[in-house]
């Protein structure tokens, strides 16, 4: 199911396909991006590691903020600017850890979708970067995949499953606290990680409405909760 992945011009697996699944779980993951961006009242959003672009455009035309995306593929840069155009809306090819963090200014919102764990070695150095990058009361809201997960451990933690998911060498899923405290140390306030969502990417179309209607009950119990798929993590600079 989930193999089937977009790759950047690197070779590395980086964006699911709009398979089964795949745009349900990526509509609810904007929207809760966009509840976030609403939160905070963030007038300049800034998405790192925008992909294909698809997330970014939703962000832009479902609000009013100007939202500028970033990537470091310029296949992916290309794509998104041919795709997809909005006068509140920019694509920039950018590489967080070795351009200028404040080439474009700061930001009322940084977020991303799937990204810090592509930056594992460097998170606290990019956990700073972005509090740098973020106004004073501003936001930060990125998902990420939790290593607990049973698909996750198979995929980060074996070497097999890397091979399968074509992962980047340095690429990582996290544990709970490595977030709370990476994040805490950055100098990151109102630190919040909550791990739920068992909507894995690419599962058949039949299995959406049974997987949704058992989602709430595995996410609110401490049994099940700790085994869902990603770690949704919101803090304020």
């Amino acid at each position: 199911m989930s193999e089937i992945i977009i790759k950047d011009d690197r070779g590395f697996n980086q964006v699911f396909a709009p398979i089964g699944s795949t745009p349900v779980r990526q509509k609810r993951r904007n929207d809760w991006t966009l509840e976030q961006i609403a939160k905070v009242g963030a007038r300049r959003v800034l998405e790192i590691g925008s992909g294909t672009g698809e997330s970014a455009a939703y962000l832009a035309a479902s609000t009013n903020a100007e939202v500028i995306a970033v990537d470091i593929s310029p296949a992916f840069i290309s794509a998104s600017r041919q795709n997809y155009q909005a006068p509140n809306l920019r694509y920039e090819l950018f590489d967080l850890l070795g351009d200028s963090p404040l080439e474009f200014g700061t930001f009322d919102m940084v977020c991303g979708n799937g990204i810090l764990h592509h930056l594992v070695r460097q998170l606290p150095k990019v956990l700073s970067t972005l509090r740098q990058l973020s106004n004073p009361g501003g936001g930060m809201a990125f998902i990420e995949p939790n290593y607990l997960n049973p698909y996750c451990a198979f995929a980060f933690g074996t070497k097999i499953g890397r091979r399968f998911a074509k992962l980047e060498p340095d690429e990582m899923a996290f544990k709970p606290g490595e977030l709370r405290s990476g994040l805490a140390d950055a100098g990151w306030q109102d630190v919040q990680v909550t791990t739920r969502d068992f909507l894995l990417p690419g599962i058949p179309k039949a299995l959406i409405t049974p997987t949704l209607a058992i989602e709430p009950l595995l996410e609110s119990t401490r049994l099940t909760s700790w085994l869902a798929q990603s770690h949704f993590m919101t803090a304020r600079a």
